[in-house]
């Protein structure tokens, strides 16, 4: 695949221009943001936290990290290892998100705005179109695999019954992009997103309150997890050009996961009622946050199953995936589990679904009635490659965000050596 070659290739010089953007912050900072004096107030922080992480712990993560398992795997290595590779990555990726944050509010700038600013409106046309594409084709076909994931297999596991493709196409798919739609033309997502974001900041904390449970149960099997994880790390194998395989992939979940470098987070904090800092902060923990859960979670509640149940395996086939996760999920934690599990796939698909349709509106320079057809258009796509071809899905959404975030972080390297004294603070 040719984002393959691009991710061997280019991931060097994308990783050095991210560390100049850094250093150039670091160096700058002071000159271009006051340091905040205020007190932290709770409602602030509770509004940014909540839209930030409701926004990017989902459905996508889990499916992303068990992805991300079974490519370093499939490469001669055991899958485990990426855990270490992901939080490699972390240390170069994630203060990007501080960057971007910070330099679109002391700017006053959306990310397409930025582009248009600090490289040309041409390359601010073609970040717009990948970065609608990628989340309205890409993520929203994370979420619909995710969705339909849940609804086969609770009918397997209660009623016996297996869904043929048709079936789920009809009786799963259609029918979810029937209401998304109606929701849209209606012009009611906003309604929606609001709702489904608040009961989402519930179901992350009964998230995690599942995994304490499913920690303490399984605890004998948390040595030879850690061993496994270490044990796969050291053992790396070379993509084209020298550059190790596992970093590679975990540079690739790090920004799906958490979307870092993509400026959805300063989308996301364009409303905030924080100073540029605080705000760019905020982005930059809950960022850290959703790599932690998404990564630690996923992978050592699959790697249980995995080596202690039986027809659990990282096979190419996501579904079966998915399924090896929610049975290593019922095994330990039961049925309390299995639901939890269940309403997190569906409510954060559902966030995200409808979220993808804001980047639409926010980044999108045309009539409201084309914007809400071309999402249609795009989420009827993603949802019928959900069902015959995911890799078609998978393999899309990874060039894109290697389009997307590379555009960005070339405007950001461009304003730090061009723009960046031009916003000093008087």
């Amino acid at each position: 695949m040719t984002s393959s070659y691009l991710w061997d290739i280019f991931l060097p010089l994308v990783i050095l221009l991210g560390m100049f953007v850094i250093y150039q912050t670091i160096r700058y900072r002071n000159m271009i943001s006051y340091r905040d004096a205020n007190k932290w107030e709770w409602s602030k922080i509770k509004n940014s936290i909540s839209i930030s992480l409701s926004s990017k712990i989902g459905t996508g993560a889990i499916i992303g990290v068990l992805a991300a398992m079974f490519k370093n795997s499939s490469n001669g290595v055991g899958g485990e290892g990426i855990v270490l590779w992901i939080f490699l990555g972390m240390f170069i990726l994630v203060p990007i998100t501080y960057c971007e944050v910070l330099f679109s509010r002391i700017t006053e700038k959306t990310p397409r705005e930025f582009i248009d600013y600090n490289l040309n409106s041409k390359a601010g046309s073609i970040y717009t179109v990948c970065l609608v594409i990628l989340y309205t084709f890409g993520f929203v076909g994370f979420q619909l695999t995710g969705i339909q994931s849940v609804v086969k297999n609770f009918m397997t596991e209660n009623i016996g019954y297996s869904f043929p493709k048709l079936n789920v196409l009809l009786f799963i798919i259609v029918p979810l992009i029937v209401i998304v739609s109606l929701i849209v033309i209606t012009k009611n997502h906003k309604l929606f997103i609001n709702c489904l974001a608040s009961m989402i900041t519930t179901i992350i904390i009964l998230y995690g309150l599942f995994f304490l449970i499913f920690l303490v149960k399984t605890i004998d099997f948390l040595p030879k997890y850690l061993y496994l994880v270490w044990k796969d790390f050291i053992n790396f194998k070379s993509a084209s050009i020298g550059i190790p395989i596992g970093l590679v992939i975990g540079f690739q979940r790090i920004i799906q996961i958490s979307e870092t470098g993509l400026g959805t987070s300063a989308l996301a904090s364009s409303d905030g009622n924080n100073s540029p800092r605080r705000e760019a902060l905020l982005q930059t923990i809950s960022t850290i946050l959703t790599v932690v859960v998404a990564v630690i979670i996923t992978s050592y509640v699959f790697s249980y199953g995995r080596y202690n149940l039986p027809n659990i395996m990282l096979t190419q086939n996501g579904y079966q995936r998915i399924t090896g996760y929610f049975t290593s999920v019922k095994a330990v934690t039961g049925y309390l589990g299995g639901a939890i599990i269940m309403i997190f796939f569906i409510i954060s698909g559902f966030t995200t679904i409808l979220g993808s349709f804001h980047f639409i509106n926010t980044t999108m320079q045309i009539s409201e009635n084309k914007r809400i057809l071309f999402y249609i258009i795009l989420i009827s796509l993603s949802g019928m490659f959900s069902i015959s071809n995911f890799n078609v899905i998978f393999d899309a959404s990874d060039l894109l965000m290697f389009i997307v975030s590379s555009i960005n972080i070339i405007a950001m390297f461009m304003f730090t050596i061009k723009n960046i004294k031009k916003f000093k603070v008087k």
